[in-house]
């Protein structure tokens, strides 16, 4: 189960980039990456119960399964591997949904954009 979070002028970038240098196409990609791990500890804050969703944690099998990772270049994955994700994200059978990823991808949207901004920013100075 993964999360995406959409970024407005994302086509604008994509184009300045093909044609940017390597430097600057490098440090969009770190503010890719950095959004990554910012969304990941976000989203193990909301399981904890430290956010506005009800705390997910039996275990802690489940908070610690979420991991950001980069399959391609400017893109990053916030994704867990245990099979009642879905159940806790969702919700089923007496079982309300918790949206951890859903209400943090909403949250923080905004934050996102933020991190390729200020790579963007450092890239053409």
């Amino acid at each position: 189960m993964g999360m995406n979070i959409k970024v407005e002028g994302l086509k604008n970038a994509e184009r300045f980039l093909k044609n940017a240098s390597k430097e600057t196409y490098d440090k969009v990609n770190q503010g890719v990456k950095d959004a990554g791990f910012f969304i990941q500890a976000e989203v193990q804050q909301s399981i904890a119960g430290h956010r506005a969703e009800p705390k997910s944690v039996d275990t802690g099998r489940f908070l610690n399964s979420v991991k950001s990772t980069q399959k391609k270049k400017l893109t990053a994955n916030i994704e867990t591997n245990v099979s009642y994700a879905g159940v806790l994200e969702y919700g089923g059978v007496g079982r309300k949904p918790r949206k951890h990823f859903q209400n943090t991808a909403t949250r923080n949207t905004k934050k996102v954009q933020e991190f390729i901004e200020k790579k963007v920013k450092e890239a053409i100075r």
